[in-house]
């Protein structure tokens, strides 16, 4: 007989059946591991994926259709993935714009941490600085962008990045528990008037310095990927705002978008 999973942390995942969804959900399931979590997977079928017709009755009769045959699909998708890794999680259905629903579900949940796919091309379009902002509006847990290939690392050999060396320090309870459990040597990506080789300023910590001056954001992009952190922790208030967004655009490394 089990015994009854009582999870740390609540994390929120928006899935909409892609392969970028798919891979979200994955590494949302690796970071539950990590951190103790459950996870709430949030199906929205976008309106731009329903049909177009001027007939209403076949429109509604269409969702209806659509929505059962979804649910059907999900529920198998999470039971499965349930059993198969001994975690809690719980789904719902809904149609609607993907940024106000997942919006009116935090609202409602609260969640620690919300998951969404991205793909790297389309990160600007889909996840510009509006729509972050207005999907952190009134709430305060972390947003996890995925990447497109899975973590490859787990809960035994996480390997962590940060943007500032401050993130480390003043880390949150949950940033907290995954550098507890992170590989010994946190890596630390950030910027001065000089570049410097990367040095180990202090025990479990290694920094990579980067001439602000420079165009840095394609180098350190490349340091983040060529290094295989698995987890890149990002303050959105951090100084160099828009030289972080355009890092999240070039990496494929899931971001943890902090507060």
């Amino acid at each position: 007989m089990k015994t009854m999973y009582k999870p740390d942390y609540r994390l929120l995942v928006v899935f909409d059946q892609s392969a970028e969804a798919f891979t979200a959900l994955q590494n949302a399931i690796d970071l539950a591991k990590t951190i103790n979590g459950a996870i709430d997977v949030l199906y929205i079928n976008a309106w731009s994926n329903i049909f177009k017709t001027e007939n209403q009755v076949a429109l509604l009769r269409g969702l209806k259709e659509t929505q059962q045959t979804v649910e059907i699909k999900i529920k198998k998708l999470i039971d499965g993935i349930s059993e198969i890794e001994d975690l809690t999680l719980i789904y719902s259905y809904v149609d609607g714009h993907v940024i106000e629903e997942t919006q009116k579900h935090i609202e409602t949940t609260d969640p620690d941490i919300v998951v969404m796919g991205r793909r790297k091309k389309k990160f600007s379009n889909y996840f510009d600085t509006r729509n972050i902002n207005q999907l952190r509006k009134n709430y305060g847990g972390l947003l996890l962008l995925s990447g497109e290939k899975k973590n490859s690392g787990d809960n035994q050999s996480l390997k962590l990045g940060f943007l500032d060396e401050k993130e480390v320090v003043s880390a949150s309870s949950l940033i907290q528990t995954l550098i507890k459990k992170a590989k010994p040597t946190l890596n630390i990506f950030t910027i001065f008037n000089k570049r410097r080789v990367s040095v180990e300023t202090k025990s479990k910590m290694v920094v990579y310095e980067f001439d602000k001056n420079e165009i840095v954001d394609s180098t350190i992009s490349n340091y983040i990927d060529n290094n295989k952190i698995d987890l890149l922790c990002v303050n959105w208030n951090f100084t160099e705002q828009t030289l972080a967004q355009k890092i999240i655009t070039k990496t494929e490394t899931p971001i943890l978008i902090t507060n």
